[in-house]
């Protein structure tokens, strides 16, 4: 049986008692992650701040214009995470999308070819994110969706370590 999770805060998407905070003990900086639709900021996001700026040049168009500000101020986005193994994201467009976990799979062989490393010649990648077979979640499924990504990933580390 899981443990209950206690939330931190409401959600400014949905209004539920479903945010989690985490403080980072080295730089203060305190993460949220409303566990309902996966939109997550920091206590840095202010709206129009410098840190927005510059967080919001590594997103994509669609997690930049779903982008959701707050009663405070703080800018939220819809989340990503990659670790070895997987990736989750959001797809769609910002009035309409859902997330995917894609995992990573090998390229082997002459496969590789399809797959040239940019300004490298001669060299490939060995492995590719495999969204052509993603899982897709509604937005409100999130939370199933990031135990799904972490199941992938789990799985593929028991694989590669075996």
């Amino acid at each position: 049986m899981k443990p209950k999770i206690t939330y931190d805060a409401k959600s400014p998407v949905t209004g539920n008692q479903c945010v989690l905070e985490e403080a980072d003990d080295q730089t203060g900086v305190v993460s949220m992650i409303c566990m309902e639709t996966g939109y997550t900021t920091t206590d840095q996001l202010v709206h129009e701040s410098d840190a927005q700026e510059a967080y919001e040049v590594g997103l994509t168009e669609l997690m930049r214009e779903a982008r959701i500000i707050d009663a405070v101020g703080l800018c939220w986005y819809p989340a990503f995470m990659q670790l070895p193994g997987a990736m989750i994201y959001p797809d769609g467009d910002a009035t309409d999308f859902h997330y995917e976990v894609a995992e990573v799979v090998d390229i082997v062989g002459e496969e590789r070819e399809k797959y040239p490393v940019p300004g490298k010649e001669g060299e490939y990648f060995t492995a590719r994110l495999d969204v052509e077979n993603a899982s897709q979640f509604e937005m409100k499924e999130f939370e199933t969706a990031l135990n799904f990504f972490y199941e992938t990933v789990n799985k593929k580390m028991t694989v590669n370590a075996d």
